[in-house]
């Protein structure tokens, strides 16, 4: 047991600290790469530099595929979807998300506290500002020209709300990875791994169309 321990905490000593970029918890890809840990994530923070670099989300939405990979020693995320190429690097050091998606090019700017992310600037050809609150579930603002609201509980999984001049009715099973449901007048069928719905939060305007 002794020697257990020793080596439990050697190696969490050894642990690369996580950094902070976008603001979600314990379980998604910014903030635990990067040190974005919500209160509600502290506990879980050890485990998040175990995770594997790279996570992906794949499958189907929009009237198209899904392919994207979420690099996290690198900051960066890359891949297709709306049938287009998609490449942005999170600097976490700048507070910057820059890159190309949907045929766009993607410049935003995101302030980050331990219950909220605010992320403003331009995507999509359109305005952006989009706000998430953890304590409350609620992610509001505009982007792709339109309002967005979407109520989420990360317990169960639920999202609904509306964003893209559509309605959003979504269910994320925490087992499986797979987010299922519609959106943007459209179903939606993808899988995510070693991710979860904190990414698909953070960086919602990926997945408008």
């Amino acid at each position: 047991m002794i020697i257990h321990a020793l080596c439990l905490i050697a190696a969490l000593a050894g642990a690369a600290p996580l950094e902070s970029v976008s603001a979600a918890g314990a379980g998604g890809f910014a903030f635990r790469s990067f040190k974005f840990t919500p209160s509600a994530a502290v506990a879980a923070a050890p485990q998040a530099a175990a995770l594997p670099r790279v996570g992906t989300i794949t499958g189907g939405m929009n009237h198209s595929p899904v392919d994207l990979s979420f690099d996290r020693r690198a900051g960066r995320i890359t891949g297709g979807m709306n049938l287009s190429p998609l490449d942005v690097t999170i600097d976490h050091e700048a507070g910057t998300i820059k890159g190309g998606a949907n045929l766009s090019p993607v410049d935003l700017v995101f302030k980050w506290s331990p219950e909220k992310v605010l992320m403003e600037g331009g995507a999509n050809h359109s305005p952006v500002k989009l706000l998430v609150d953890w304590k409350a579930g609620v992610l509001e603002g505009y982007a792709n020209h339109s309002p967005v609201r979407v109520e989420f509980d990360l317990e169960t999984g639920k999202l609904a709300g509306y964003a893209n001049h559509s309605p959003i009715d979504l269910q994320y099973d925490k087992v499986s990875g797979k987010l299922t449901g519609g959106m943007n007048h459209s179903p939606v069928d993808i899988t995510l791994v070693d991710l979860d719905l904190y990414d698909f939060l953070t960086y919602f305007f990926l997945f408008l169309k």
